[in-house]
């Protein structure tokens, strides 16, 4: 090493053995091992000095001012060309070192990020830069149903109340010299209130040593594919979620309208006896009458399992062409009815009396999903100390609300779906 060299690691290492006596809970026999290493390297530095530098000093390797493009990743979530993915997956990984401390990563953050990372809780959190923040939640519409369909609105407190239209004005035929009796729109507030959803994810030291862009990439698709899983679990939920998000999916909240099931206009209850087999092409039929035609952009929703073990087995006992007549049912986007068949792997895939399983419905009409807060990051080395790895805590803020679920009548002329129509097996 040159003169230069050794000062240069000498201040490291002082600096460093500075941070850890300022630390009370750091170890002070490293402290003591870390002066005695500057000491040593001072005595090195004036034997050079005395000496003279024996060999000649290697030039400087030349800094690549993107490193990474020099790097490359097979399965990297993240939008963009390859470049703009491995920069992309590379701020991950950086941000993710800064918040451990890694000096060289704070300074990349500083002049490459300008959003910068900002603590935003007493416990430490580190909300996610504005740069990476858009990706990641890019990430989460791509893995998950619910932020794909549902409307979505901003929240700037903790509960939000969304005006939605629940009469018209009405029309009148005056006489001449007659006044025009006045009539008025009628609103209700549908209320959101914020839910704190969280995820802990475990990262080796290895890959966060070894590979910055995979180490972003992971990360980043992690945290996206978790959250927008449970997202999913909340927006479609058929049990009863008081004691988790405390928020109630759009399959219960058909569903527990009423005890009287027959009575609720936007639910279908499939044929008795249905539960061993399937639910009939009638009652598939009668949902698709039920719902209203200002629900335009209207999606089936229901587990991959459920439509190929209970709708599959009813069209393919038609037989002939007459299925070509009702639905595109097999291959990458089938349809049934006309109507595009979406898979959600947390909704029900088995045939469950007293339970409902299917839905078809627009939600960007009938629900309501509220942003409170982005995903803030905590990082750890505590918690998975004997397997010598990380943890990342990741943490959101989010409220939903299915609105538009139609009344309970007994007169069946009275009743009037919502634009969420919901099938469900009957009780034995």
């Amino acid at each position: 090493m040159s003169v230069e060299q050794l000062i240069e690691k000498r201040a490291t290492v002082l600096a460093t053995a500075r941070e850890l006596a300022n630390n009370p809970e750091s170890d002070m026999a490293q402290v003591k091992s870390l002066m005695a290493e500057a000491e040593q390297i001072a005595a090195r530095i004036e034997a050079v000095k005395a000496l003279g530098e024996m060999a000649p000093v290697a030039p400087k390797p030349v800094q690549i001012d993107e490193p990474w493009k020099s790097g490359t990743i097979g399965k990297n979530p993240l939008p963009g060309t390859r470049d703009e993915a491995n920069f992309k997956a590379y701020a991950w990984g950086k941000w993710a070192q800064s918040l451990l401390g890694n000096r060289k990563a704070i300074e990349w953050v500083a002049n490459n990020l300008k959003a910068q990372s900002e603590g935003t809780t007493t416990a430490g959190g580190f909300t996610v830069p504005d740069p990476l923040s858009s990706d990641l939640i890019y990430l989460r519409e791509a893995f998950g149903v619910a932020r794909q369909n549902c409307k979505i609105y901003p929240m700037s407190s903790d509960i939000l109340n969304v005006p939605n239209a629940t009469g018209s004005t009405t029309v009148y035929y005056p006489g001449e010299n007659t006044a025009i009796t006045a009539s008025d729109l009628t609103f209700a507030q549908v209320q959101l209130v914020a839910k704190k959803m969280a995820v802990l994810t475990q990262v080796s030291k290895e890959l966060a040593e070894d590979s910055v862009i995979d180490f972003g990439a992971t990360l980043a698709r992690d945290m996206a594919y978790v959250m927008a899983k449970e997202e999913d679990r909340v927006v479609f939920n058929n049990a009863d979620d008081s004691s988790t998000s405390g928020i109630e999916g759009i399959l219960r909240a058909v569903y527990n309208l009423n005890a009287t099931k027959a009575n609720i206009a936007s639910l279908v209850l499939f044929d008795a006896g249905s539960v061993a087999g399937q639910p009939t092409l009638a009652n598939i039929r009668t949902m698709v009458q039920k719902l209203p035609t200002y629900a335009a952009n209207a999606k089936w929703y229901m587990h991959k399992e459920f439509f190929y073990n209970n709708i599959g087995l009813r069209l393919d006992a038609l037989g002939g062409n007459n299925i070509e007549a009702i639905q595109n049912a097999y291959g990458n986007a089938p349809t049934l009815y006309g109507y595009p068949v979406v898979f959600v792997q947390n909704m029900p895939k088995v045939n469950t009396a007293s339970s409902a399983a299917v839905l078809l419905g627009d939600l960007s009409v009938g629900t309501a999903f509220g942003d409170r807060r982005g995903v803030t990051i905590e990082v750890s080395d505590q918690r998975y100390f004997v397997e010598d790895s990380l943890a990342f805590k990741g943490t959101c803020r989010f409220g939903f609300n299915a609105h538009d679920v139609g009344n309970v009548n007994a007169t069946a002329a009275s009743r009037v779906p919502g634009s969420l129509i919901v099938g469900a097996f009957q009780s034995t």
